[in-house]
């Protein structure tokens, strides 16, 4: 039996077990049978009972008109209603995805023409349909947003939200470390209870859920936009982390004490060479290729 009888004897309930069982295990099942279940709340207006009597009695004596209406037409109507149904809930459901690979960025526009900067190694999804009213975006890793004057949405990352209007501001969540930095306007910043008001060159940072302190940011962009990224007081192993999406390759520490050292100062992310010298020459460390790894270790 196709589909399209199948799911007519459905409708009608003239499926026997076994027909009604192979229908369950289709993979369009729960699509039918949950806009089956949403049809099935709708309620009729409640009826002027008055004036539908005094219809009935005005009509009584007229003689009856009969028409008949073959069955199949009832079925393929149904069938029409439901397959716009599964189109409309297809459609509205539907998720706009963006992704930067490890050593790529992206650039995106939201429908209010805001614009959205991938960093290395994320990614970022919408629904795109209806965005006036569904004004939400989850992003898995770093973005930059420029937000178009006068609209307002929320970043969603594992770790927080970030509420925004009109301004540009980077987000960041990573493992268990979450960063927000707002270079222009304003951003509400949500996570673990705590909420947060941030304007122009403040920075907020949670660590395994704990707030730490972050210095003012003098700079009107991230660092990242142009190659170059400013650390303050960061682990290595967070920086080393970062080269390893920039640069697309696998560094090794060779000592896991290495991952705790503490490094500021600026890490270029457009020459891997410059970035291991500044490393090793500030901590004393050196570097050795061993097949198509780095290896990282203590002089």
């Amino acid at each position: 039996m196709n589909n399209e009888n199948m799911l007519a004897k459905w409708l009608n309930n003239e499926l026997d077990e076994k027909e009604l069982k192979a229908f369950m295990a289709t993979p369009e099942y729960a699509t039918y049978n949950k806009i089956k279940e949403y049809s099935a709340q709708l309620t009729v207006p409640e009826a002027d009972m008055d004036a539908l009597y005094s219809r009935i009695e005005a009509n009584k004596n007229r003689p009856a008109k009969v028409r008949t209406m073959s069955p199949w037409i009832s079925r393929i109507a149904a069938m029409l209603i439901l397959t716009l149904g599964v189109t409309y809930f297809v459609y509205t459901n539907k998720t706009t995805t963006a992704f930067a690979e490890n050593g790529q960025r992206t650039e995106f526009q939201l429908p209010d023409n805001s614009s959205v900067t991938l960093n290395s190694g994320s990614e970022a999804d919408y629904k795109a349909w209806n965005w006036k009213n569904n004004r939400k975006l989850h992003l898995d890793g770093e973005a930059y947003f420029k937000v178009a004057k006068g609209q307002t949405f929320d970043v969603i990352t594992t770790m927080g939200k970030v509420t925004v209007v009109g301004t540009q501001f980077n987000v960041k969540a990573r493992d268990n470390r979450f960063d927000v930095t707002c270079f222009e306007g304003k951003v509400r910043v949500s996570s673990n209870g705590n909420t947060i008001l941030l304007t122009p060159g403040m920075s907020v940072a949670f660590d395994n859920g704990k707030q730490l302190d972050m210095p003012s940011e003098e700079d009107t962009q991230p660092g990242w936009l142009t190659y170059e990224v400013n650390y303050q007081h960061e682990e290595l192993g967070r920086i080393i982390e970062e080269m390893k999406r920039q640069y697309r390759v696998d560094i090794e520490l060779s000592d896991k004490q290495i991952s705790t050292i503490k490094h500021s100062g600026k890490i270029p992310m457009n020459n891997i060479g410059d970035a291991l010298e500044i490393i090793e020459t500030a901590h004393h460390l050196k570097s050795h290729k061993a097949g198509n790894k780095i290896i990282l270790s203590v002089e």
